[in-house]
């Protein structure tokens, strides 16, 4: 009697299942790792600003910046060990001018990646920051 009462109630539930959208397949766990993970999943749910995701461009370009800005400024300081009249200063000179001119070349270039790569965009800008700021000083 509790058997024919069980079948009799699975038989009402597929007949009440029977015009839904088919249950989803179940796949293997190894199908599952290749398949890409959602963005949500990836970060924890944690909220983040979108600055913090290329700080580390930005504390690189800056650096880069001020190191530029060093010899730029060593080469007309007497007192600094490439200043005017050294032998160093001549070799120092060159890469020194190059420094300068990658500011606003990278710049330029940051007008057309940034919307693809604005890590490099955020580092164009941070090192003529850098640069100006420790020049300036």
């Amino acid at each position: 009697m509790a058997t024919a009462n069980f079948q009799a109630r699975l038989d009402r539930i597929n007949k009440s299942h029977q015009g839904l959208a088919p249950a989803r397949e179940k796949l293997p766990i190894r199908a599952l790792r290749s398949q890409p993970i959602p963005r949500a999943a990836k970060s924890g749910g944690r909220k983040r600003f979108a600055i913090f995701d290329h700080s580390l461009a930005i504390a690189f370009g800056s650096v880069l910046g001020c190191i530029a800005a060093v010899v730029l400024a060593g080469l007309t300081s007497e007192n600094s060990p490439w200043g005017p009249g050294t032998e160093l200063n001549q070799t120092m000179f060159l890469p020194a001018l190059g420094g300068l001119g990658l500011a606003p070349l990278l710049m330029l270039a940051s007008v057309f990646v940034a919307s693809k790569k604005p890590g490099f965009a955020l580092f164009s800008l941070s090192y003529l920051s850098g640069m100006i700021v420790f020049l300036t000083l």
